[in-house]
C-alpha cells in the first residue's frame, strides 16, 4: 500500500507546468494516489474597480477565472488520460491560508505540494509569505519544490536536531520514516545528518566559569548527541553508509552537505515562531530561502 493516498498541489497562478506541478503529477502516478489540484486567483485592482463599476468588474474577474478554469480542465483531463484520479478546483481569494486547511482535512490530504516561492528579505519584515505560512500551520507535510527540480527526486536528506527529550525522539522518528517513505516512493537514495554545533555548548555554559570547563561539557555534549543518532538510525534501519554527523553552523553545514551530495530534497521538522524568530524564521525557513534543493517540512505536534 501506498505512503501517500491523496496528494494536494497548489497550482502556479501563471497557469504553467512548474517544477512542483511536474513533482505532483509524477508523484501521484509513481504511488497512485489521487490528485487535486487547487488554483487561487487574485487580482487587486480587480477588486479596487468593483467601487466604481461592480457589474463591470465582476465580469471581468469571472473571465480571469474562466480563463485560468479551463486551463486547469485540460490539464486534468490530459492527466486522467494518462491513468491518473484527478480533480481540480479555482477560488477567488487574497489570503488563501485558512481556505487550503480545510480543503486538506475536508479532503483528508497526505501531502500538500507547492512551488518555492522567495520573497525578498524587507518584504518578510512585514508580512508572512504563504510559504511560510503553510510550514507553520498546514496540519499534513508540506513539500515545496525548488525552481529546475526533476520530474522525481534522486536524494533524499534527512536532517534531525537531537534534544534528548521523548516528545523530540518520537517527531525525529517521524521524520526519519517520513524521508524513507518519500524517497522509496520515488526510488531515491536516502541519507540521513545530524550537526552538532559546538556554539550551542558554548553559549549554553558561559556561567560555568572556565573554558577547560566549556570544552570537556562541549565534548559530553557531542558524545550524547553521537550516541542520540547511532540509537535513532539503529532503531529505524538506516544503514551504517547512510548516516552522517557533521559539526559546525547548522545552516552552513546543511548546505554544504546539500550541494556537494547532490541532494534534491530536505526532509526537516518545523515550528511555530513567536517574537524575533517569527522575522528571521525556524532553520527549516532559513534553509529554504539559501539552498537549492526542495524541502518536505513536518510540523511537530501541537503543545497544549
Amino acid at each position: 500500500m501506498s505512503d501517500y493516498q491523496r496528494i494536494l498541489l497548489l497550482a502556479p497562478p501563471a497557469m504553467s507546468h512548474s517544477p512542483a506541478f511536474d513533482r505532483a503529477t509524477e508523484l501521484a502516478l509513481s504511488c497512485g494516489a489521487a490528485l487535486h489540484i487547487l488554483a487561487f486567483d487574485y487580482v487587486p485592482t480587480l477588486d479596487v474597480a468593483t467601487l466604481f463599476d461592480q457589474k463591470a468588474m465582476t465580469q471581468a474577474r469571472e473571465g480571469y477565472l474562466e480563463l485560468h478554469r479551463r486551463w486547469l480542465h485540460q490539464e486534468t483531463d490530459h492527466l486522467r488520460g494518462r491513468g491518473l484520479d484527478v480533480s481540480c478546483n479555482i477560488f477567488w481569494c487574497q489570503h488563501p491560508l485558512q481556505s487550503i486547511v480545510e480543503y486538506i482535512r475536508d479532503l483528508n490530504i497526505d501531502l500538500l505540494i507547492k512551488d518555492v516561492h522567495l520573497e525578498p528579505g524587507l518584504k518578510r519584515l512585514f508580512a508572512t509569505p504563504l510559504d511560510w505560512q503553510l510550514l507553520r500551520d498546514s496540519p499534513v507535510p508540506v513539500h515545496l519544490v525548488a525552481g529546475h527540480s526533476q520530474p522525481l527526486p534522486r536524494h533524499v536528506l534527512v536532517a534531525v536536531d537531537l534534544g534528548g527529550e521523548q516528545a523530540e525522539e518520537r517527531f525525529n522518528d517521524r521524520l526519519v520514516q517520513a524521508g524513507q517513505a518519500f524517497a522509496r516512493q520515488c526510488a531515491a537514495t536516502f541519507s540521513l545528518v545530524h550537526v552538532h554545533d559546538k556554539s550551542r555548548s558554548y553559549i549554553h555554559e558561559m556561567g560555568w566559569g572556565t573554558l577547560p570547563m566549556a570544552e570537556g561539557l562541549e565534548m559530553a555534549s557531542r558524545a550524547n548527541e553521537q550516541q542520540g543518532f547511532k540509537a535513532l538510525a539503529e532503531r529505524n534501519g538506516v544503514e551504517k553508509n547512510q548516516r552522517h554527523f557533521l559539526t559546525g553552523p547548522v545552516i552552513e553545514a546543511l548546505g554544504s552537505f546539500v550541494e556537494h551530495n547532490a541532494v534534491d530534497v530536505l526532509v526537516m521538522g518545523t515550528r511555530h515562531s513567536h517574537g524575533l524568530d517569527s522575522i528571521l524564521g525556524s532553520t527549516a525557513e532559513n534553509i529554504l530561502y539559501r539552498s537549492a534543493c526542495s524541502l518536505l517540512a513536518l510540523r511537530p505536534a501541537r503543545l497544549v
